[in-house]
């Protein structure tokens, strides 16, 4: 089943690529999370979004959001992709897409695995927003999610 606007979000917990622990409930009471469900790092629309996302990291930090990138790929990728390209958020492995299940998001086999998808949580635990996206390239821009989360801040 699909998470719902308003409702809290499942709690998860999953491994960075350095095996530290990381949840969800971790920043609970703290800041907002945007978590960024990504296809892979072999997809371009995926680097372009983390190129927009880095571009962009300073405005996610002054709006107090921490973004927990959540991929398809091994550990071992998944750093090496971090590293190379200076990512500046948390990267968490999800290999048998365990979170983007528990969320709700379709792994469709005929277009070739995971599709992206966005969700805000607010700092009370709550999911805000939620773009599920219907293809590689259907991935919200910087502007509305920034501005959503400056609204939630704002409350």
């Amino acid at each position: 089943a699909r998470v719902q606007l308003n409702t809290p979000a499942p709690d998860f917990t999953l491994e960075d690529y350095d095996g530290h622990k990381v949840s969800l409930s971790d920043f609970s009471g703290t800041k907002p999370v945007l978590l960024v469900f990504n296809r892979g790092f072999v997809w371009p629309f995926c680097q372009k979004h983390m190129a927009q996302l880095r571009l962009d990291h300073k405005n996610f930090l002054e709006a107090n959001t921490v973004i927990l990138v959540i991929g398809p790929e091994s550990p071992v990728d998944d750093k090496a992709y971090f590293k190379k390209e200076q990512l500046p958020f948390v990267g968490l492995p999800d290999t048998s897409h365990k979170v983007l299940n528990l969320f709700g998001q379709k792994v469709k086999l005929f277009k070739l695995g995971r599709m992206p998808g966005q969700i805000i949580v607010d700092k009370q635990g709550n999911v805000r927003f939620i773009h599920y996206g219907h293809n590689m390239a259907d991935i919200p821009v910087n502007e509305e999610v920034l501005a959503l989360l400056q609204r939630i801040n704002a409350e």
